[in-house]
């Protein structure tokens, strides 16, 4: 823009002022660059910037005290209000009663916020019991612990629909087959299910659930081998700043029999550093191979993953003789969950081999397409690898492709969406209070009749896991329990 010649800013036209100030807000040029444009200071530029935003704030401060709408205020309401405020907005007891007599300027008891969501609770648990569990293909299962006291759930991984959300004394086998067999008087009985390695778990899942499939979750192995990577560097970190802590030692030391001392310490304090660096670069390339070649679902077929797995099993096992802690509960685990690790892989090679008979082509060639998942698709690589494919499969690439990419889509290997259901029950758990098992009741039914305002499914966004398990829309969850929902007279 060409230079506008000013010297003062009380010279400077308003249009040139208000061009300046939508300038600053924008910020696609520097304050420095907009000065220059306009032959002034930065100070008026800043200027010009702050009293734009001035205005701005002016227009939307401006009160307008007309009225919108009017409510109806009953005590039904007064309860919704309540029930509201302890759902969707976390609140206790006392910040509801509070809520209701500033602003309803109404006064309730804590006695009677309780009522209500105890009322609300039993109505709660008649839905959560009559829905068909039948319809959950793939579920995960989980512990989270309240006041170090288990509670046990259960989500439908394709839905995030919570089957299970109980307050538990134990979390031992007899405890989980207890409530598995709750489930199983409403249908459940999953094809696969997705847990840790807790021994109750899985042993209530063996004895009540024996024809489910039992699929090791490699979150928590990730996990672990992420940690153990840590911990290795920082023990490593921790050498260093002792060997040259002693290598100064040895440079301030007085006489000599002191300077050797300190320098054969450092010396070896240096040995055992490289020790060390080797043993977490060594650790680290295992744990990668292991994260991205072996659990990853694009990838190799099991043969290749089960060679794979084993090599980096024994030479884990080499590096947890020379350095046991920590490694070595990595190792035990690699070795006592070996086949369940490997099971995903095994998961994947039947629904390829079906797939090859239906189009009549070699299963190897399914999982070359299946590797090719793993790059990009605008990347160089995907592209050399998919055209040389093509080129063998022929006319009917494109479904082939869409299906394993559909097979991958829906075979889990990961229990995240447990996780992430802990993770919005978790916010309604005080540590100052115990949970009674009815307000679990009413937090499930709750989160199962929650819209997602957002997900990276389509299929999903402003739908709840009710709907998305069923295929059945439902009333709003206030009117589900009873209420009338307020609604504004459109004039």
């Amino acid at each position: 823009m060409a230079a506008h010649k000013k010297t003062r800013t009380n010279r400077i036209t308003s249009s040139i002022k208000r061009a300046i100030a939508l300038k600053a807000i924008v910020r696609e040029e520097s304050v420095s660059q907009i000065s220059k444009d306009y032959d002034c200071s930065r100070t008026t530029v800043y200027n010009q910037h702050r009293k734009a935003l001035q205005a701005a704030n002016q227009a939307f401060d401006e009160e307008d005290d007309s009225v919108l709408y009017s409510v109806p205020v009953t005590k039904q309401f007064i309860k919704q209000v309540a029930l509201a405020l302890g759902m969707i907005c976390k609140s206790s007891y006392r910040d509801t009663k509070f809520f209701i007599k500033s602003i309803f300027d109404y006064s309730v008891s804590i006695g009677n916020v309780f009522n209500v969501m105890d009322d609300a609770s039993k109505k709660a648990k008649s839905i959560n019991d009559g829905y068909d569990l039948s319809l959950i293909k793939t579920s995960a299962a989980d512990e989270l612990f309240h006041r170090n006291k288990p509670i046990l759930d259960v989500v439908d991984i394709d839905s995030r629909f919570c089957a299970l959300l109980a307050k538990a004394d134990r979390r031992d086998y007899e405890t989980w087959g207890v409530h598995l067999l709750d489930l199983q008087s409403q249908g459940y009985s999953p094809e696969t299910t997705l847990m840790d390695s807790a021994k109750g778990l899985l042993k209530g899942h063996a004895e009540v659930l024996p024809n489910t499939a039992r699929r090791l979750d490699h979150f928590h192995l990730i996990k672990d081998l992420k940690d153990c990577g840590r911990f290795l560097k920082h023990q490593e970190d921790s050498a260093i700043t002792k060997a040259f802590h002693l290598q100064r030692k040895a440079n301030n030391a007085k006489n000599a029999a002191g300077k050797k001392y300190y320098a054969d310490a450092a010396l070896i304090a240096f040995n055992a550093v490289s020790v060390l660096e080797d043993n977490r670069r060594t650790f680290n390339l295992l744990a990668q191979w292991l994260q991205h070649d072996v659990l990853q679902l694009p990838g190799h077929e099991p043969y290749t993953r089960a060679v794979l797995y084993d090599f980096i099993l024994r030479e884990m096992t080499a590096l947890s003789d020379k350095q046991p802690h920590r490694i070595s509960d990595i190792v035990t685990s690699l070795y006592t969950q070996r086949d369940a690790l490997l099971d995903v892989a095994n998961t994947l090679n039947v629904e390829f081999t079906q797939l090859a008979e239906k189009y009549k082509q070699p299963v190897a060639r399914l999982w070359d397409l299946c590797f090719v998942a793993r790059y990009d698709i605008d990347s160089f690589k995907y592209n050399e690898k998919a055209e040389a494919l093509e080129t063998l499969i022929g006319a009917d690439y494109d479904e082939i492709e869409d299906e394993v990419l559909g097979i991958l889509e829906n075979t889990h290997r990961c229990s995240s969406m447990v996780e992430n259901l802990n993770s919005r029950v978790r916010p309604y758990l005080a540590e100052q209070k115990e949970v009674t098992q009815k307000r679990l009741d009413l937090i499930q039914f709750y989160l199962n009749h929650k819209p997602f305002a957002r997900s990276k499914h389509a299929r999903l966004i402003n739908k709840t896991p009710a709907q998305a398990l069923t295929g059945k829309d439902h009333q709003h969850w206030l009117e589900m329990l009873g209420f009338s929902l307020f609604k504004q007279q459109v004039a």
